[in-house]
């Protein structure tokens, strides 16, 4: 039978080893109608980095997914991109677990994640400046706002893949991993009713952030968000998207709302 908490090979020794929700139906107090996944990432080289973790009752599925790639003891580094709980909820038990060597988060993530858990030693890394791992280059942006003030975004340059926590994610739980492997339609749906419930707020970040990232002329061949299914065809249309939806334009259409109890508005 085959092992349904394997790991996933995105890129060469490039691993999604997060958890699927099923079951979950309320998210910042809007309805999930089709679950959710908290992706966390494995970069295998000569040091072991994860990136992120996973919602705390989903540790044990984030490491059967490492064990079926390394010995989760074998992780040399953690970086949290995003100190939210549903990505850092596990974090205290994976330190025990792993006992990685050193921890990293933005500046404003190492306050969070002393405030949540009391943790300490955490080092914070520095927007736009990039960090070599053993073989492994990582480049930090920070992302503030978007939508947490300790938010980054971490790109691993030799790959192009660019770790994005909560930008450019969605709630869909899936088997697949990729967003052009599931219908278009939901893809639409539910990167657009994100954006609407997280993300709008913070729509005048978004269209800097985007400008920022479009000036790095950094080379994306895919974007591996901490929800949801990754990109890695047609970026432009997602990337599009956002400045689309972050740009308060008016739009020619009116909005209808009814009850029907037995359908026969729904039908006039």
């Amino acid at each position: 039978m085959a092992n349904p908490f394997k790991a996933v090979e995105i890129a060469p020794n490039i691993f999604w080893v997060g958890a699927i929700d099923w079951n979950i139906d309320d998210f910042h107090g809007y309805r999930v109608s089709r679950g959710t996944t908290y992706n966390a990432y494995l970069i295998k080289g000569e040091k072991n980095i994860l990136i992120d973790t996973v919602k705390q009752p989903f540790f044990q599925e984030m490491l059967l997914r490492i064990s079926s790639v390394i010995a989760p003891t074998d992780i040399d580094y953690i970086i949290s991109n995003h100190s939210e709980m549903d990505h850092s909820g596990c974090l205290p038990q994976a330190i025990d677990t792993l006992q990685p060597d050193s921890i990293f988060a933005s500046a404003k993530g190492v306050e969070t994640l002393e405030q949540h858990f009391g943790l300490k030693n955490i080092t914070a890394v520095k927007d736009n400046k990039t960090m070599v791992f053993g073989d492994t280059e990582l480049l930090f942006l920070e992302t503030r706002m978007l939508h947490w003030p300790d938010s980054m975004f971490t790109y691993l340059p030799r790959k192009n893949i660019l770790f994005s926590q909560d930008a450019f994610g969605m709630h869909l739980a899936s088997t697949k991993r990729f967003a052009d492997q599931l219908p278009a339609g939901i893809i639409d749906q539910e990167a657009s009713k994100y954006y609407a419930n997280i993300l709008m707020p913070y729509s005048t970040q978004v269209i800097k952030l985007l400008d920022k990232i479009k000036s790095l002329e950094l080379p994306i061949d895919m974007i591996a968000p901490d929800h949801g299914p990754l990109w890695r065809q047609d970026l432009d249309k997602i990337l599009n998207q956002y400045y689309r939806w972050a740009t308060p334009k008016r739009t020619n259409k009116a909005l209808v709302v009814y009850d029907s109890m037995w359908n026969s508005t729904d039908t006039m």
